[in-house]
């Protein structure tokens, strides 16, 4: 039994296949989600089936994290890399930028702090919760007697600068942990934390010794980065319209597919194989009436009656009609209804006529007249 399959911008993608990128979307309803994880696999195929067609290779690379690419998302950098450009920005528009942001581009502060590490014996557990504990009464009592703080950070500190009194001497972005930089910039200048903050090292409580704001940057220094994000912006546009205009083109012209494991099938997909089988009925439309089931038959023969055509010309105009309008839900209709049939070409003209005749109108007796006759509607 094939595997079920759906249809976006014109690529199949196994319901498997889509079920696993729907976790990666979040959207405010399963509609929506899945309209999201379908477009992102269209997108993966069409950009793959790109760099085949331009014969690109590719190797992984390692992001800073040390991730490494696969070798899927290995060619589709390359291939972006290859087909998007984008115009560098011009002198006036990274100027607007810079004096956009007056309060923005400034060197990072340079902040004097000291700190009194309280360390727990284990890293969980009550001994942490003691050692919180422990932090939180320095507080309370540096609360009240603030000009102790160098003789209980020389007593109780489990840092080296217990030594210095707990002074960690002048510090910016970096010299200490993100978290102990977070709170001091946000704490007013001789200052003790109100709580404890939390590291792997344990709890500190911190007091903010003094302050020197960053200058604001001169314009020639901070010119670069503004340029370089400007183009990173501009490329980044430039390559969500290089991919819609792939999508638009494939769902004019459907036919790749991806495997269950996510590659672009290189075999030839349902939609092919349903487009070639339409192509064989309009070259030969009385051969593809003959293959017709019943209830198709009927309903076309009805339909050809009433607009005074041949049934198996209004059959191949059908065939048409639909190859020429049909979109993902047709197309996944179509397929669906081909997934292990016996009878391909017809079960695909049957599903045709469905759509482009209107269902045979049948008559209903509605009441007997007294003399015998019969209203109908």
């Amino acid at each position: 039994m094939t595997s079920a399959r759906a249809v976006f911008y014109g690529v199949e993608i196994p319901e498997s296949l889509l079920a696993t990128e729907l976790q990666n979307h979040q959207a405010p309803s399963l509609t929506q989600a899945r309209a999201l994880a379908g477009r992102a696999l269209a997108a993966k195929a069409l950009l793959l089936a790109r760099g085949r067609e331009l014969g690109l290779a590719a190797e992984p690379e390692r992001n800073g994290d040390g991730q490494e690419e696969t070798r899927e998302e290995a060619l589709i950098r390359v291939v972006l890399s290859e087909e998007v450009e984008a115009e560098p920005p011009s002198d006036e528009a990274i100027r607007a930028v810079y004096d956009g942001n007056p309060d923005g581009f400034r060197s990072p502060p340079l902040l004097e702090a000291s700190h009194i590490l309280i360390a727990p014996s284990e890293p969980r557990g009550e001994a942490w919760e003691k050692a919180r504990l422990e932090a939180l009464a320095l507080i309370v009592d540096l609360t009240d007697r603030p000009s102790e703080f160098f003789r209980l950070a020389m007593n109780q500190s489990a840092c080296p600068s217990a030594s210095e009194g707990g002074s960690l001497g002048q510090l910016s972005p970096g010299d200490v942990l993100p978290v102990i930089w977070n709170a001091l910039v946000n704490m007013d200048v001789g200052a003790i934390s109100g709580e404890p903050i939390a590291s792997e090292h344990g709890w500190h409580v911190l007091r903010l010794d003094h302050r020197s704001d960053g200058e604001r940057l001169p314009f020639d220094y901070v010119r670069p980065h503004i340029a370089m994000q400007l183009e990173a912006r501009a490329w980044a546009r430039a390559a969500a319209a290089f991919v819609d205009r792939l999508l638009g083109e494939s769902a004019a012209h459907p036919g790749l597919c991806l495997t269950e494991a996510g590659g672009l099938d290189t075999g030839e997909g349902a939609i092919a194989r349903a487009d070639g089988l339409l192509g064989e009925a309009l070259g030969d439309a009385r051969l593809a009436y003959e293959a017709l089931g019943e209830a198709a038959r009927k309903r076309l023969d009805h339909a050809a009656t009433e607009h005074g055509e041949d049934a198996a010309d209004l059959l191949a105009r059908s065939i048409r009609t639909f190859l020429s309008i049909a979109d993902d839900e047709a197309w996944t209709q179509l397929i669906s209804r081909l997934r292990d049939s016996e009878a391909p070409l017809a079960d695909s003209l049957a599903l045709i006529v469905s759509h482009q005749l209107p269902p045979i109108h049948k008559t209903h007796t509605l009441i007997t007249m007294r003399n015998g006759q019969r209203a109908t509607g």
